[in-house]
């Protein structure tokens, strides 16, 4: 009885521990990307905007956007892929959902625009 119960409990433990792995999301969009824009204003003064989306592998990440080093927008986006095209949304803001392809080391718009350069 012994036996069939080691073997019973043995079953259980292995089919648990087969079932709880997370697929592995190995996208080469998954890390640090950035933008930074420089504008010039009519009195002369400078101000540079950096954009940044860090991608990570839950189909999530993390939006800020810097104006002179200065944090000013920073909120989750969630990411998906179809056909080549990346979609990011950003749930609960008004920032409008961008579509992007990945060209070697720049995310594109779909329109040839550069949209970000991996950090």
């Amino acid at each position: 009885m012994k036996k069939i119960c080691s073997i019973v409990a043995f079953c259980v433990i292995f089919a648990f521990t087969n079932c709880s792995k997370p697929a592995i999301n190995n996208d080469p969009v998954i890390g640090i990307w950035t933008n930074v824009v420089s504008n010039q204003s009519m009195e002369n003064t400078k101000s540079k905007t950096e954009f940044e989306w860090i991608f990570n592998d839950a189909y999530l990440g993390r939006y800020h956007q810097y104006t002179n080093n200065n944090l000013i927008v920073q909120t989750d986006f969630s990411w998906k892929k179809e056909n080549d095209v990346y979609t990011i949304s950003y749930p609960g803001t008004d920032i409008p959902d961008e579509e992007v392809k990945l060209i070697v080391t720049t995310l594109q718009k779909t329109n040839g625009a550069i949209f970000a350069i991996r950090e």
